[in-house]
């Protein structure tokens, strides 16, 4: 039976999924190309391969996006903000995950913590709010690797199986890298217990024809669809082109080695302050704890070796580190030992109030009401002060509930107030009113403004990458409008575009790029 205090810590996680979700419009880089796609499949009612702008889009297998577009189906796009509840169902899932099996390999208040870790660490709590490929990869990773451990403690008797089955979903998700990571993670374990029996009880055999069988029907479905192109396409240039920079990839994200160690003490805040000391106590964990370990540092190595990086990438990842802040603090409040370690509570609270009291002010600066900063502010303090109050009591619980309710009463402002700042939604809605049906080329465009074009203007933009091109097209006679990135234009294709055409609009928001609509032809 879940207790009260075990229910709240559960119920406020999962509200932060849901804090200001649909109250923004779509942000770069990635959920533009991410909207688009599903809208192309809910359009299309080809749920099977990705497109974008029309075109294949081979770099992802289609399960985020079938989710996605399943929901712009049924409820329309009108607010880009629909196809995030996929984000949100495969991040709430993935917590439930954590929750129900730290459960049963520790206990329930520790269970509890590692929840509210989770979802108040800031990259997960960004990207779960955002419509990103990478949040069904984490569900089913951190599926995969928790059965796994459940079945090896013999908590969960069919765990190897359900391992091998969220390895193919996690293939389905993201490629390659959804079997490469719990896999590491696994071997990792493995190599460094010297559990060699888990070879004989992880079933290997049905669990590699359960992989083989899903990549090899993805595989069957490309070609039949597209040919050796698509196979070429999909496994080589972009999942074994990526991880090595080989076959000619030209993708961008190229990092050094050793990306990953300032990138994630950041993106994890504030709870990876709290890894160094758990990471001093390492000799005293259990047998769990140190698979959590595992599954931190494999992760790490793997993505290190990696030729692409980002901060997003390290996701997967993130489960494991809350387990182990809160089996940290779930001692550290049992023992009462280890005074020195409560230092690293001060500095986390003291990181907290700082940003208690720099959030109004960003508000402001970000063109709020001052009203509404003083408001919020007057909240703020209170929670400062009855965490203070009742220090004694629970410290452990209030610092983690403290930083959850920041952000569940700042996010949809400042969310919201971000917006403003970048969004593009109106400069295309406007340009989808202008443009109608004629033809529209670009030049040197990003990948966002093409999916923008699309999603919000109604319209496809022929890109053309070719500067002699794109001059002789903008003197021709059949091209009516188009859309230029300022800075990428040189002066010749400046002049040109002058004394062919006229400047109708122009989006140059601080926080976004400069983007110019003309008619050429006038």
């Amino acid at each position: 039976m879940m207790d009260k205090k075990t229910a709240v810590f559960l119920v406020l996680a999962i509200m932060l999924q849901f804090a200001g979700v649909g109250g923004h419009s779509l942000w770069t880089p990635d959920e533009p190309r991410v909207a688009e796609v599903a809208r192309e499949m809910a359009v299309s009612g080809d749920y099977v391969i990705p497109h974008f702008i029309g075109r294949p889009f081979l770099e992802k297998p289609p399960l985020y996006f079938t989710a996605a577009g399943i929901l712009y189906r049924i409820f329309g796009t009108q607010n880009e903000g629909v196809g995030r509840f996929a984000s949100v169902i495969f991040s709430v899932g993935t917590l439930l995950v954590v929750f129900f099996a730290t459960g049963r390999l520790y206990s329930q208040p520790t269970a509890a913590l590692a929840t509210l870790v989770l979802a108040s660490s800031f990259k997960f709590f960004e990207i779960s709010h955002k419509m990103v490929v990478d949040n069904a990869l984490v569900f089913f990773i951190t599926a995969a690797l928790f059965a796994c451990i459940l079945a090896y403690r013999k908590k969960l008797s069919p765990g190897y199986l359900l391992f091998w089955g969220c390895l193919a979903m996690a293939f389905m998700s993201k490629g390659i890298i959804g079997l490469a990571i719990p896999l590491v993670v696994v071997g990792f374990f493995i190599l460094r217990h010297r559990a060699f029996f888990l070879l004989n009880d992880m079933r290997l055999l049905p669990g590699i024809l359960i992989v083989a069988g899903v990549m090899i029907v993805w595989a069957a479905v490309l070609y039949t669809r597209g040919g050796y192109d698509f196979i070429d396409r999909f496994y080589f240039y972009n999942q074994l082109g990526r991880f090595f920079n080989a076959s000619g990839y030209t993708g961008g994200h190229i990092r050094p080695l050793y990306y990953y160690i300032p990138t994630v003490l950041a993106d994890a805040a504030p709870w990876s302050l709290l890894l160094i000391p758990a990471f001093v106590n390492i000799r005293k964990s259990d047998e769990t704890t140190r698979f959590m370990f595992a599954w931190l540092l494999g992760g790490l190595i793997l993505l290190s070796i990696s030729a692409t990086k980002r901060g997003l990438y390290f996701l997967p990842m993130y489960p494991a580190m809350a387990v182990i802040v809160a089996v940290w603090l779930s001692e550290l409040k049992i023992t009462q030992r280890h005074t020195w370690a409560k230092v690293f509570i001060w500095l986390l609270f003291a990181l907290m109030l700082a940003i208690g009291l720099i959030a109004p002010f960003a508000y402001l600066k970000l063109g709020g009401r001052w009203w509404l900063a003083g408001v919020m502010f007057m909240i703020t303090a209170g929670i400062f002060w009855y965490f203070l109050r009742h220090i004694r009591q629970s410290f452990v619980a209030d610092i983690v509930v403290c930083w959850a309710l920041l952000l569940l009463i700042w996010s949809p402002l400042l969310l919201h107030a971000i917006d403003q700042q970048k969004t593009y939604k109106q400069f295309f809605v406007n340009a989808g009113r202008v443009v109608t049906e004629r033809t529209v080329i670009g030049y040197h465009l990003t990948e966002s403004i093409e999916a923008f074009s699309a999603f919000y203007g109604g319209f496809y933009v022929m890109n053309i990458e070719n500067p002699n091109i794109f001059a002789q097209l903008i003197s021709g006679e059949n091209v009516v409008y188009v859309l230029v990135l300022p800075p990428r234009l040189d002066q010749k294709l400046l002049t040109i575009l002058q004394s062919h055409g006229k400047q109708l609009a122009v989006q140059n928001a601080d926080g976004t790029r400069k983007i110019e609509l003309w008619k050429v032809g006038v």
